[in-house]
Parts: structure tokens; C-alpha cells; sequence
């Protein structure tokens, strides 16, 4: 607004008639002004403020560019670091455990006449402790690959890979009554590989928790809402204390004795990277004896995921467990003595 003539000079933009007296409720009315693209010249003061508020701004950009150029850097170091220690892993540790459970065969082969029940009894807890700690190394090694790898982002018909992953359930479910109930499943934009992980893992549990239950009852459905699907795996096993629901996901975190239910306690941190990767949630409930249920969350729209190009090119050794031969581990002692 821009003052402009007097209450006497004539009407303003607010139409007071010519010589109409001033009253405290109109005489603005006489005053008023549109005024458009024009303004006032800025003083020298304001020019240099303004100079300085511009300088302060691009410094404060400037700074943070090269914090995160430096942030950046550091992560790329670090990706390497992490796949030269996965390469080391798998090279250096495996190696040995290969050793021990292939001169341990050996030993219980050859000396098998001399031993006694005791020393039989003593060879097999180290082979089978070796093979423990070999599937806990490739595990470990798994898991980290699994949050470097890039996925595709493809229709993935999430009913049809579970049909696959009940195909290719171990053959010795077909003699436990397992009653299946499967609800309708929708097509998801996902790696087909990776989701293919997340629901063998959870059906593979449901399965294997639902042991000695008569019948076993399995549940795999989907509710979808505005922003996502909210896919579930129930059954009606051991289930767990709510209390220690937050160790689910850990890795290497078991809430069952390893005797009463094999497993090395990483599949389900697996599906939590999973989901996590393609944005969505996951998380479970469940009763001792009862039960348990899982629920995981995939969005409608697909999320966009990258990973660092260092993160792809892993070592061509690091691809998977190595073999665990016992002939493989004595030609491999034995040129290491020669």
C-alpha cells in the first residue's frame, strides 16, 4: 500500500466522495492505493545486507557439500573395508573349519577299530561343532552380501512363489498333517529372488515350530490398504514370550533351545533386511503354546534403492559355502605340509 492525495484532492481507491470530512471509520477510505511492480529503492544499508545474507548462504552450501563430500568418501572406504573382510572371511576361517571336520572323518575312519565309544562320541561333537561354525560363517557372509546387492524392481506374483516355496518344502512334511490355508495374494513390484527368501524363511519356521501339533495349521494371507500390502504367516505352534519379541530379528538370536528346534538364528534377521530394503515393515506376535504370527508390509509404490557401485564387485571367491569334503580337506592339509 502507498499513500496517495488527501481527503479533499478527491476519491481514493476506496471511493470517498470529494470534500466528505474525515471520521475515524472512513478516512483510510481516502488514503488507499494500488500499487503494483514498483518499489521503493533500496538504501545502501539493505544493498549490503543483503550482499552479506548471500555470501552467508552460500558458504553454509558450500560447507555442507564438502561435509557430505567427505561423508561420502568415508562410506566408500568403509564398503571396501567390508569386502576385504568378507573376502578374508571366507577364506581364513573357512579354510580351517574344512580341515578339522575333514582330518576329524579321516580320524574316525582310520582309527576306527582302536577308538572307544568315548573318543568315537568326542570326534563326532568336533565334526559336528566345525559344520556349526562353517554355516554360521556362510551365514554371516550371506547377510552382509544381502544389504549390499542391488535388487530388480519387477511384477513379482507373490502367489505363485509360494506355491513354489511349499513345492520345495523338504520331503518329510508329506507325512505330518498340515492343514494350509491360503488366502488370495496380490502382484508386488520387488526382486523375485529376494521375496522368494522372505516367505521360505517364514513358512520353513511356521513349519518347523508347528512340530508335533496335530494338525498343524498354517496361515499365509494379505490384507491391502491405500499405501501397502500387509502379508501374514500365522500357525499354531510353540510361539513365543511378547516379552522377547524385540530379539526376533537379531541376528544369531534364538528364543528356543538349538536341541528342541535346529537353526542358526539369522533367517528371520534376513527377512527384516529384506523387507526393510524394498520399504517396508515387519514384525511379529505370539502366545507360549499358542502360536505366532508374522507380518511384513511391502509398499505399493516401489521404493528406490541403490547401492554403492564398490558394493557389487564382491571377490569372485565370496559367491557362496565352499565345499566340506573330507578328501578335499586332507589333499589340502597335506600340501600344506609338503
Amino acid at each position: 500500500m502507498g499513500s496517495g492525495g488527501t481527503a479533499a484532492g478527491g476519491a481514493g481507491a476506496g471511493g470517498a466522495a470529494v470534500g466528505a470530512p474525515l471520521g475515524p471509520r472512513h478516512s483510510f477510505a481516502a488514503w488507499q492505493e494500488t500499487v503494483r511492480l514498483q518499489a521503493a529503492a533500496w538504501s545502501a544499508a539493505e544493498i549490503d545486507a543483503a550482499r552479506d545474507l548471500r555470501s552467508a548462504v552460500i558458504s553454509i552450501v558450500l560447507r555442507q557439500a564438502e561435509e557430505m563430500a567427505e561423508l561420502t568418501t568415508q562410506l566408500e572406504r568403509s564398503n571396501k573395508e567390508l569386502a576385504a573382510f568378507s573376502y578374508s572371511v571366507s577364506h581364513d576361517l573357512r579354510a580351517p573349519f574344512r580341515h578339522i571336520v575333514g582330518y576329524s572323518e579321516l580320524l574316525r575312519e582310520l582309527e576306527a577299530q582302536t577308538l572307544s565309544p568315548t573318543g568315537r562320541r568326542f570326534v563326532a561333537t568336533i565334526i559336528e561343532s566345525a559344520q556349526t561354525a562353517g554355516a554360521l560363517i556362510d551365514a554371516l557372509l550371506n547377510f552382509s552380501r544381502m544389504g549390499r546387492s542391488r535388487f530388480a524392481q519387477v511384477p513379482v506374483d507373490t502367489a505363485a512363489v509360494l506355491r513354489d516355496v511349499l513345492r520345495t518344502q523338504p520331503p518329510d512334511i508329506a507325512q505330518r498333517r498340515i492343514e494350509w490355508r491360503i488366502g488370495e495374494l496380490p502382484v508386488v513390484a520387488g526382486d523375485p529372488v529376494m521375496l522368494r527368501l522372505v516367505l521360505e524363511n517364514l513358512v520353513s519356521n511356521a513349519v518347523k515350530y508347528t512340530r508335533g501339533r496335530e494338525p498343524a495349521v498354517i496361515q499365509v494371507g494379505c490384507q491391502a490398504t491405500d499405501e501397502e500390502f500387509v502379508f501374514s504367516v500365522r500357525d499354531n505352534g510353540t510361539g513365543f514370550d511378547m516379552a522377547f519379541a524385540h530379539k526376533l530379528f537379531g541376528v544369531f538370536q534364538r528364543l528356543h533351545r538349538a536341541e528342541d528346534f535346529e537353526g542358526i538364528g539369522i533367517g528371520l534377521a534376513n527377512v527384516r533386511r529384506i523387507v526393510e530394503r524394498h520399504g517396508g515393515r515387519v514384525w511379529a506376535e505370539g502366545q507360549l503354546g499358542l502360536g505366532a504370527s508374522f507380518f511384513f508390509t511391502l509398499p505399493r509404490a516401489a521404493p528406490h534403492d541403490r547401492v554403492p557401485p564398490e558394493a557389487e564387485a564382491m571377490p569372485a571367491s565370496d559367491q557362496g559355502p565352499q565345499p566340506t569334503s573330507r578328501d578335499e580337506a586332507a589333499r589340502s592339509g597335506r600340501a600344506s605340509t609338503e
